[in-house]
C-alpha cells in the first residue's frame, strides 16, 4: 500500500525543520564559541601591555634613582676635587709684604742687590728711618702699578738711585740739611717734597703750609719738617723716585732713547741731567747690582 500525499508532505517537512533546526543550534553553538575566543583574545592582549607597563615603570624609576644616585656621588666627587685642586694650587699669602699689585720686583731679588737690608737686624730698635728689603717690596710694587711703569730700565734706574739716596734704605730724611725739608727716599729737596706732599696731601698740606701755602719757600725749617712728614711713610717714600721721574723729569719717561734696558750711559744721563746732581762710582755700583739682579 503506497502512502498518501498528505503523508509524505508531512514527513518531508519535518525533515525540512530538522536541518534547520540543527544548522542553527550549530551556528548558535559556533558564535559563542568565537566570542568565548575573542574575550580570551582581548583580555590577553589588554593584559599583557598593562602588566609590562607597570614593569617598564619600575624599571624605569629604578633607573632614575640609580642616575640620581650616580649624579650626586659625581658632584660630591667633582667638588672635592675642586677644592682639593683650588687648596693644592693657590699660594700661600706673603708676609713680608702687603702689596696688591703684581709683584715685578721680589724681596729675593733686592736681597740680592741689597744684601745687608735682608737681615731682619739690619735695623736697629726705634730706628724709624731704617726699611728692610721685605719692608721695601710692597710699597715698590705699589709705586711701580701707580705710576704705570712698564720699561725696565726706568724701574731699575728709579730703584738704584733710591738705594743710593737713602743709604741702602737706612735713611728717610737728609738730617745735614739745615733749611729742612729735604728726604723720601729719593732725597728729593724741599721745592719737590712740598710739591710732593701737596699732590697728594692737599688738605693736610693747606693746613700746615697756613699763609705760606703759595710761597713754599717762605716755610721755616719747623713747618718744612712737618709737611715733608705727610709723605714719610713706606706707600709714598718709596714711590717718590717714580713720582720724580714722571713729574718732574717727564723727558726720560716713556722715551725709547731714553732709560734704556741695561744702558749704565743712559742712566748717567738721567742723573746728571734729570735729577741734576753729580755722577758717582757709588751711584755706578748700586745701578750695576740693580741692573743685574732686578726683573730677570
Amino acid at each position: 500500500m503506497k502512502p498518501s500525499f498528505a503523508v509524505l508532505s508531512i514527513a518531508f517537512f519535518v525533515l525540512i525543520f530538522s536541518i534547520v533546526t540543527n544548522a542553527e543550534c550549530t551556528k548558535r553553538r559556533n558564535f559563542k564559541a568565537s566570542g568565548s575566543s575573542a574575550k580570551s583574545a582581548a583580555s590577553a592582549s589588554e593584559g599583557e601591555p598593562v602588566n609590562n607597563r607597570l614593569e617598564n615603570n619600575k624599571k624605569n624609576e629604578n633607573v632614575g634613582k640609580q642616575a640620581a644616585v650616580s649624579s650626586e656621588k659625581e658632584a660630591v666627587s667633582s667638588s672635592t676635587s675642586s677644592r682639593s685642586n683650588s687648596s693644592s694650587s693657590s699660594p700661600a699669602p706673603s708676609s713680608s709684604s702687603s702689596s696688591t699689585s703684581e709683584e715685578l720686583i721680589t724681596a729675593a731679588q733686592l736681597d740680592e742687590v741689597n744684601p745687608d737690608a735682608a737681615k731682619d737686624s739690619y735695623c736697629s730698635s726705634g730706628d724709624d728711618q731704617c726699611s728692610t728689603n721685605a719692608d721695601a717690596v710692597g710699597p715698590l710694587n705699589d709705586a711701580i702699578a701707580k705710576y704705570k711703569m712698564t720699561r725696565r730700565g726706568e724701574i731699575v734706574g728709579v730703584i738704584a738711585n733710591m738705594l743710593f739716596e737713602s743709604g741702602a734704605w737706612s735713611e728717610n730724611i737728609n738730617s745735614g740739611n739745615t733749611e729742612g725739608g729735604q728726604g723720601t727716599r729719593c732725597m728729593m729737596m724741599w721745592n719737590y717734597v712740598s710739591e710732593y706732599a701737596e699732590s697728594l696731601h692737599p688738605e693736610d698740606y693747606a693746613s700746615l703750609m697756613g699763609s705760606d701755602a703759595g710761597n713754599a719757600d717762605g716755610a721755616s725749617a719747623s713747618v718744612r719738617e712737618k709737611v715733608m712728614d705727610l709723605v714719610l711713610n713706606p706707600e709714598d717714600s718709596f714711590a717718590s723716585g717714580f713720582w720724580y721721574l714722571v713729574e718732574k723729569a717727564s723727558a726720560y719717561h716713556g722715551d725709547e732713547n731714553k732709560l734704556r734696558d741695561g744702558n749704565l750711559d743712559d742712566f748717567k744721563d738721567y742723573v746728571e741731567n734729570g735729577i741734576v746732581t753729580e755722577w758717582s762710582q757709588d751711584r755706578e755700583d748700586w745701578w750695576t747690582k740693580a741692573n743685574q739682579y732686578l726683573m730677570v
